[in-house]
């Protein structure tokens, strides 16, 4: 019998991944690494940094010297809950998902010296133990060699549509205006994800596509526990 050590969820914005990652994660008890969490963090403190983040990005040996100090000072926990980033003893979550980061992280994301750094850590926390991996690139760049490949899609204005409600629930904002500025977000972050010359958004080689229009997460999981069993015989 096969043992499985790494599942990789790859897909695009609001495709699910991030729903089914945390309920597989929590069904198999497996951490789950979130690595968009990784990019909110690193781009949250590029925002949020003294000098204007550009100044990073024009400079790149002190773009790396800023990433090693802030995952030097963060602790970074990988449980079947999730991701978790503690700062100063402090959760840090909601600062995450902040309109500043939203509107930045694709960009940050982009950046080259980011995405190497990212991955080297990434690949690090997977020898020392099991792992779902959920991201953009998770299969196709971070864990080639992962045992199960598994890409969402869905259709755009679904996804569109799901980002919608998500926000519609937090932000008390005009909803047509809301609706607007998610749909153009949704369009955006797909192009820049698709054509960055750095770990495009592409399928991983061996991976299971699931369309996940019109399925509920619990049917996504489920076809995917049944990909996991049949590997493992």
């Amino acid at each position: 019998m096969e043992e499985i050590r790494i599942i990789t969820i790859d897909g695009p914005a609001s495709s699910g991944k991030t729903t089914v990652a945390r309920m597989l994660a929590q069904k198999l008890n497996i951490p789950l690494l979130e690595s968009g969490t990784l990019y909110r963090l690193v781009t949250y403190f590029l925002v949020n940094a003294e000098k204007p983040f550009n100044t990073y990005l024009e400079d790149k040996q002190a773009l790396l010297q800023f990433l090693r100090k802030i995952f030097k000072e963060t602790k970074i926990e990988i449980t079947p809950l999730g991701t978790f980033i503690y700062w100063n003893g402090k959760l840090i979550k909601e600062e995450l998902r902040n309109k500043e980061v939203e509107n930045t992280v694709s960009q940050i994301s982009a950046i080259k010296e980011v995405r190497e750094f990212l991955t080297e850590f990434m690949r690090g926390l997977a020898e020392k133990s099991k792992l779902i991996a959920e991201g953009r690139d998770m299969g196709s760049v971070v864990f080639p060699y992962s045992d199960v490949k598994i890409f969402l899609t869905a259709n755009e204005k679904i996804r569109a549509e799901r980002r919608f409600k998500e926000k519609a629930e937090k932000e008390k904002i005009d909803k047509e205006f809301l609706y607007k500025e998610v749909w153009d977000n949704i369009k955006f972050r797909d192009r820049l994800d698709s054509q960055r010359k750095i770990a495009p958004l592409t399928i991983p080689e061996g991976a299971y596509i699931i369309d996940t229009s019109y399925l509920t997460p619990e049917e996504v999981m489920n076809e995917i526990l049944k990909i996991i069993k049949n590997r493992e015989r």
